[in-house]
């Protein structure tokens, strides 16, 4: 007694469990399509940030070079003044050559 195999196979799918079905994918799309926008941007935003800080960065470079400039100008100019201040004292008496 063997049975045979029912050649008419049906397959249903209640239209709730068609419609969750759509629903849980149109989730599913949108979040990795937000996600994916986010990310787009934070992107954009860091590159954005990572130009300034290279801009500022030379900009810094660039002030910190002309300030050493200024100071080594200063210094000179404070050698010369104290030379000229001791050959004052010297001429006045007050200093050893």
């Amino acid at each position: 007694m063997s049975k045979t195999i029912n050649d008419q196979l049906s397959l249903q799918i209640s239209i709730s469990f068609l419609l969750k079905i759509l629903v849980v994918t149109a989730v599913v799309v949108g979040t990795y399509y937000q996600t994916t926008s986010k990310m787009s941007d934070i992107e954009r935003t860091i590159s954005e940030i990572h130009t300034e800080v290279t801009v500022l960065n030379s900009k810094m470079a660039d002030m910190e070079a002309e300030h050493i400039l200024e100071l080594e100008h200063h210094n000179e100019e404070l050698k010369v003044e104290v030379q000229a201040q001791r050959s004052l004292l010297q001429k006045m008496g007050l200093k050893k050559p």
